[in-house]
């Protein structure tokens, strides 16, 4: 896994707001701001994002509510083997899980299924990784302080290195030993105790063949008084052979396996016309193959003539143009230094004008600065009625779209009435005298048409209660539900009916209106800006400053003189836009002409490349109408077998209706049979009655159960012996397993070590799986004897190790830094600078620091971070 983005919507300090952090990179991302600005936020929801359920209310979780309250939103956009996808979770609110598919932003998972998706791309990292390869802010050990976490983290690490190491004689140092050692000691705590003395299953086997023995002495006395109840049954026994006919049973049988065989020749003709299909589809595949592979070759033939000749034409345009260019680049040349000439006479009469300008230009600002004061006066006032009419327009929400959904809404709702109306059941009453009818025990009003739905009563008075049933109107939810819409969609700008809104919609458009007219006088009197306006007038009194009252040189005559410069320099710069406009021409002709040549000749190697060499041309050509015969007739052949074959097929229905025949025949012979046995076995339980409920059966399974019960006692006896001596053994080996188990992390920790200490090592403690001590050279310092700074670097070290290791099960994790390396001196952190260089090259690392100027020595990619209102 690999993050490309992450975005936090209401998250801590980033209350309404949306935190993004974007750009990425592939190996180490530096994330370098100031204290306060939220990485150790983003860092802790990214931790949830992946490791707490959306349904959580955990104390992870609670921390990232704001203040305010509300539904906390964290999002990251991660790639995969299978592709990007975006991971995203809303907690506390309105809670969801989401996975989507950013190639076409398809939802692939959501929910509980979105965290299976989760777990199943985390797979054992997401026993612990924000204490196995995440470092928090203030984390500078080896593992957090909290035990459950510290447990996790343990056997997390556990199951890795026993994975990792994979040999044989590595299970002794290993997770799968310390499994074997409990299963050991599980297994002998349930036949003996710590002192041998039998219990559980063994106890219970002694006891066991005790007590059968004594049952056997018993029950074998009684078996003797069956022998005579036997005699009997063996008339019942002669009575079913009897009606076991042979004769039948064996015409039974014969007309069964006919009736089988006939089906099993049907299923297997069908077979062969299924395969006689198959062979004619896949001939006519080949066919079609052939026909294209002949057609593709004599177009490549065409087209390797026409491009030929194209080429030809090309290169000789291309040459007359190049040759056309380099005559004309003299004369733009010298046509050059006659302008350079003219453009300097010019800058001299230039600069006599531009000093007597100066004055007159000094006595024109003061009047200008005038006339700007008055338009800012102006533009002021244009701005502050804008502002207001925009602020009423951004107060309402009764825009004309709105208000056009509202009456659509209003239309749909009036259509369903009238339709609710039409299919409605109606009672109407005109009276002829002065007697009243009671619906529901109110008067009906004469003329009123009422709808009517289920069970209704009349009163009529002097004659009784009328009762009548009128079916329910279709489409009642349909308009109650566009009711409600209706309204819903009014309340959004706090109308109550149609009327209302369009009132909102039209004081809404006139308050636009307002602030577009005073938005076209602030752009009339200040079209770039009340700003600018200050900036000029602020111009126009510097420049007003230096004007004086003593008289100006004559403008005319320099005037005259800047003219005939401009004049000459006109004709001279016009001379020189010919000639370079000249030759730009012709040069840009050759470069098209030179790349239509080029175009031509690679298409003329492309398509001789397809048609291949010449001289083989006819023989490929009869190649490919020779291969088209041939599969056009296998085709033919194929489809002839095809014919042949079904023209021949058996009737399958008529050979299952034979078979079924002859299956329902025997069952009923069967059945028959069972009637008469049932009978037996009647006879057979009066026996087992006499006899003392089946004393034979008895003693037999008495005397069975005995033997096993011997054998079971001997074999515990002997599990007791082997396990005893296999827990010595494995204890005695378990010690010299170590260096294998710890092999593999101390073989990614060697160069990385060596980078900060040379021919320095790490001891690993079996039980917690972490280094407890540093070598270097003959000395062997404890870890809790080094500085904060070392132990600081080999707890990062050691995380980049464990990083390098699940990534060559296949896991791929992210390492995550949160203001590390805290400890470190400046030469230290630029070799560790350096390890983390190193694992980024096929790691992705992301640092997040508030140290901008030491952590400028990183590198690696500067994401880019931004904050804005949702």
């Amino acid at each position: 896994m690999r993050l490309l983005s992450l975005h936090l919507t209401n998250v801590r300090k980033f209350t309404g707001k949306r935190a993004s952090i974007t750009g990425i990179g592939r190996g180490i991302t530096v994330v370098s701001e100031a204290n306060e600005f939220g990485k150790s936020t983003f860092f802790d929801a990214v931790h949830a994002l992946f490791f707490e359920k959306y349904g959580s209310a955990a104390k992870p979780v609670k921390s990232l509510q704001p203040y305010a309250g509300g539904a906390v939103d964290v999002s990251a956009d991660i790639e995969t083997d299978q592709g990007q996808f975006r991971v995203e979770k809303r907690f506390l609110a309105k809670k969801m899980a989401r996975i989507t598919r950013l190639s076409d932003n398809a939802t692939i998972a959501q929910d509980d299924e979105a965290e299976r998706w989760i777990s199943t791309l985390l797979g054992a990292v997401g026993d612990g990784p924000a204490g196995l390869l995440w470092v928090r802010q203030g984390l500078v050990g080896l593992e957090p302080d909290n035990a459950k976490e510290k447990s996790q983290l343990t056997e997390t690490r556990r199951d890795l290195l026993s994975s990792v190491a994979g040999e044989i004689d590595a299970m002794t140092g290993g997770r799968r030993m310390d499994k074997v050692m409990r299963r050991l000691a599980d297994d002998l705590a349930e036949i003996a105790t710590k002192t041998g003395r039998q219990t559980g299953p063994w106890k219970a086997a002694t006891d066991e063949v005790k007590a059968l023995a004594e049952q056997l002495d018993s029950v074998t006395a009684q078996v003797t008084l069956l022998e005579t109840a036997l005699e009997q049954r063996k008339v019942d026994e002669a009575l079913i052979s009897r009606m076991d006919d042979p004769v039948a049973k064996a015409r039974r049988d014969t007309a069964l396996l006919a009736a089988d065989t006939a089906l099993e020749e049907a299923r297997a003709h069908a077979g062969r016309i299924n395969t006689a299909r198959q062979d004619r589809d896949i001939a006519a595949l080949h066919a079609k193959g052939a026909m294209s592979d002949l057609d593709g070759f004599l177009a490549a033939i065409a087209t390797l003539i026409s491009v030929s000749t194209q080429a030809q034409i090309t290169e000789s345009k291309a040459l007359e143009a190049e040759a056309e260019a380099l005559s004309l680049h003299s004369k733009a040349m010298i046509a050059q230094e006659k302008s350079t000439t003219a453009r300097r006479s010019l800058a001299l009469a230039r600069a006599n004008l531009d000093a007597a300008r100066f004055q007159a230009t000094a006595r024109k600002a003061q009047a200008e600065a005038v006339q700007l004061h008055s338009l800012i006066t102006k533009a002021e006032a244009a701005q502050q009625t804008r502002d207001g009419a925009a602020a009423r327009v951004k107060a309402s929400a009764a825009t004309s779209d709105w208000l056009t959904q509202a009456e659509a809404q209003a239309s749909t709702v009036a259509r369903l009435e009238a339709l609710h109306q039409a299919q409605s059941t109606t009672l109407r009453m005109d009276y002829s005298g002065a007697a009243r009818i009671a619906l529901n025990g109110a008067a009906l009003e004469a003329g009123a048409v009422l709808p009517l739905s289920g069970e209704v009563q009349l009163d009529l008075p002097g004659i009784g209660k009328m009762t009548l049933n009128a079916p329910p109107a279709s489409g009642v939810e349909a308009l109650t539900r566009a009711r409600t819409q209706l309204e819903q969609h009014l309340a959004q700008a706090g109308a109550d009916t149609v009327a209302s809104a369009r009132g909102l919609a039209g004081a809404r458009a006139d308050a636009a209106r307002q602030a577009d007219l005073a938005m076209a006088l602030l752009e009339t009197f200040a079209p770039e800006g009340i700003a600018a306006l200050h900036a000029a007038k602020a111009i126009a009194d510097l420049a007003a400053a230096d004007a004086h009252d003593a008289a100006l040189q004559p403008l005319a005559e320099l005037q005259v003189a800047a003219v005939d410069a401009e004049a000459v320099d006109e004709q001279a710069a016009k001379a020189l836009r010919a000639a370079d406009a000249a030759h730009s021409a012709l040069r840009e002709a050759a470069i098209k002409a030179r790349a239509a040549a080029d175009t031509a000749a690679l298409r003329q190697a492309q398509a001789a490349a397809s048609a291949g060499p010449a001289e083989a041309h006819e023989d490929r050509r009869a190649d490919y109408l020779r291969a088209t015969a041939i599969a056009d007739e296998t085709l033919k052949m194929t489809e002839a077998r095809l014919a042949k074959v079904a023209t021949s097929a058996p009737d399958l229905a008529t050979t299952e209706a034979e078979l079924k025949r002859a299956q329902d025949t025997a069952l009923a012979a069967t059945k028959l049979r069972a009637q008469v046995a049932e009978r037996l076995a009647a006879v057979s339980a009066q026996i087992r009655t006499l006899a003392g409920n089946g004393i034979e059966e008895r003693r037999d399974e008495i005397n069975g159960q005995l033997e096993t019960a011997r054998a079971s006692e001997a074999r515990l006896a002997r599990k007791f012996a082997a396990l005893t001596r296999l827990q010595q053994a494995l204890e005695a080996e378990r010690t010299a397993a170590q260096e294998t188990y710890f092999g593999p992390v101390q073989a990614e920790l060697k160069p990385l070590l060596s980078i900060l200490h040379r021919d320095a090592a790490l001891s690993f403690d079996s039980a917690s799986l972490l280094p407890t001590g540093l070598t270097r050279g003959l000395a062997e310092e404890g870890l809790e004897d080094l500085s904060g700074g070392t132990r600081e670097q080999i707890a990062i070290l050691t995380r980049l190790a464990f990083a390098r290791l699940f990534a060559r099960q296949g896991r791929h994790m992210p390492i995550i830094l949160d203001d590390a390396l805290v400890y470190s001196d400046d030469d230290r952190i630029i070799k560790m600078f350096t390890a983390l260089t190193r694992i980024a090259q096929d790691q992705q690392i992301i640092v997040f620091s508030c140290r901008q100027l030491a952590f400028q020595d990183l590198g690696g990619a500067r994401p880019k971070v931004e904050v804005c209102d949702v």
